[in-house]
Order: structure tokens, then C-alpha cells, then sequence
């Protein structure tokens, strides 16, 4: 699992405390030592387990206990302990919470997804769009794997996906059609993705040689006969969904025999209910 580097962390540290902690501050230099726990209390998944850890330690904290990324953690148990001077976990403090609330939130309902599509298709996968609020990529990605999710697109630099917006160039779909052997020619490492219009244009393209077919905001019949076409004419094509699809939803496109389930649903859950106890030592 990749972490996320030093330099983004001191951005993300220098948001927060740019000086100095006014409120501490005005209390003295108090010489005790603090110990803090941060405990949620609803049932989760860790992540960025590590990234919490090195705030902790950037303000000389030792840390005590953290839990491990993708580890499931029920109400009321302990996801990160450190000790310091009391001055420094209070600036640890925030800064750890919610990091920790943002990316459990996304390791969660990305579990929780996967769980739900996997009970009746074992084979179906769980797929982050790169569709994440700007700037928070990398703790967006960490988090969708911690949670047992994978990556739809990382970048527009990594893989392949054609849109109707693709299209435009060529005088009709025929047209574009016949590109497909030509685009899986000229990038024979590369899966070769469109997103389909309708119903017989996803036939045609599965006909036409492409590799994946995505399926947007399609109702869950078209989705099955797509997939029973695809499993007729073309096995080794795979099948994907888009638009729409969320926790509530997401058993009922599994069922279909689909690959994989596109979504951006976990970038937007709730922030986890987690607090914080700090106590000297």
C-alpha cells in the first residue's frame, strides 16, 4: 500500500498551523505530558493508519497504538493512541481526527458496498472513479483500497475509455466502430474501454472487439440482456455500470453477472463519528 508523501502531509499539517496554537499558547508552557486516544463510535474500517501515525510523530509524539489499515473496528475501540508534551497533542489533535473521519468515512462505505455486491456476485469489484474532490486524490485512492475497493481511472494517462464526446469526429458510430481494431493496434498493452449509448450500442461495440463495455444510468433489464449478450458473443469482454449505483443499489446491478460496479458514491459518505480524549500523564 503506498503512502502518502512527506511534502503532502506538511501542506496538509501547515493548513492547519501555519504558526503557532493560540490556545495553547496563552495557557503557558505547561510541562505535563498528554496522552490522546482517538475512539469511534460507530463500527469501521482504518485508513491512512500510517499517515496519522507520522502527524503524531512530526509533533514528537510517540505513538502508543494504531490500528491497521483496513482493519474493521467496532464502536467505542481505540483507532490511534500517542503520548507527548501537551502542547504538541494538542496540535496533533484535529489534525489526526479528521484525516481519520474522511478516509474511514471512504473505507467504510466502500466495504460496506463491496459486502453488499459480492453477497450475490462473488466475482463483482468495487471501482473508484477519479471522480474525488480536487486535491484529495491520493488520500481518496488510499482510502477506496483500504476499504477493499479498486481503481476505475487513476488518471486520463492510465487507461482507455472512449465517451460519446469521442464520437463527435467521426460521421457516425459505424465509423467509430471500425476504429476499435485500430485503438486495440495501437495500444496492444492497453484494455480498450467505451462507454455505451444505449442498448444496441453496446451490442454493436461488444461485436465491433471492445474490450470493456460500460453501461451508464442503465436500468437494471438492459443490464442483464447486455450481459447475457456479452456472455453469448463475446466472453472474454467484460461488462461494467456506471451512474447512480450506491450501497442501496448495488446487489441488485451484481446480480446481473456484471464485472465490476463504477462509482463515485464513497468519496461523498458521511464523515465517520469519531471523538477524541486527551488526558494527562
Amino acid at each position: 500500500m503506498f503512502e502518502l508523501s512527506q511534502n503532502e502531509l506538511l501542506a496538509y499539517i501547515a493548513q492547519d498551523l501555519p504558526s503557532l496554537d493560540l490556545s495553547t499558547h496563552l495557557q503557558g508552557k505547561v510541562q505535563s505530558k498528554a496522552r490522546i486516544k482517538i475512539i469511534t463510535r460507530s463500527d469501521c474500517v482504518m485508513a491512512l493508519g500510517a499517515e496519522v501515525s507520522k502527524i503524531a510523530k512530526h509533533f514528537s509524539c510517540e505513538v502508543d497504538f494504531c490500528a491497521q489499515d483496513a482493519q474493521m473496528l467496532s464502536a467505542q475501540e481505540v483507532l490511534l493512541s500517542a503520548t507527548g508534551a501537551y502542547a504538541q497533542i494538542h496540535s496533533a489533535w484535529k489534525l489526526m481526527q479528521v484525516l481519520l473521519e474522511y478516509s474511514c468515512a471512504i473505507a467504510t462505505y466502500t466495504h460496506q458496498m463491496r459486502s453488499q455486491a459480492q453477497s450475490v456476485n462473488e466475482y463483482c469489484q468495487i471501482l473508484g472513479t477519479r471522480k474525488n474532490f480536487p486535491l484529495t486524490k491520493n488520500i481518496a485512492i488510499k482510502a477506496l483500497l483500504c476499504g477493499g475497493g479498486a481503481v476505475h481511472r487513476l488518471n486520463l494517462s492510465d487507461s482507455v475509455l472512449f465517451f460519446e464526446n469521442h464520437r463527435i469526429i467521426y460521421e457516425n458510430n459505424e465509423q467509430f466502430y471500425a476504429q476499435i481494431k485500430h485503438f486495440k493496434r495501437l495500444a496492444p498493452e492497453r484494455k480498450i474501454a467505451v462507454e455505451a449509448l444505449d442498448l444496441s450500442d453496446a451490442k454493436a461495440l461488444l461485436k465491433a472487439g471492445a474490450d470493456v463495455v460500460q453501461l451508464d444510468k442503465q436500468s437494471i433489464d438492459e443490464v442483464r440482456e447486455v450481459v447475457e449478450h456479452k456472455n453469448t458473443h463475446a466472453q472474454n469482454a467484460r461488462i461494467i455500470c456506471a451512474g447512480g449505483i450506491n450501497e442501496q443499489n448495488a446487489q441488485d446491478y451484481a446480480r446481473t453477472g456484471i464485472d465490476a460496479i463504477v462509482t463515485s458514491a464513497m468519496y461523498y459518505a458521511k464523515p465517520m463519528d469519531l471523538t477524541s480524549k486527551i488526558t494527562l500523564i
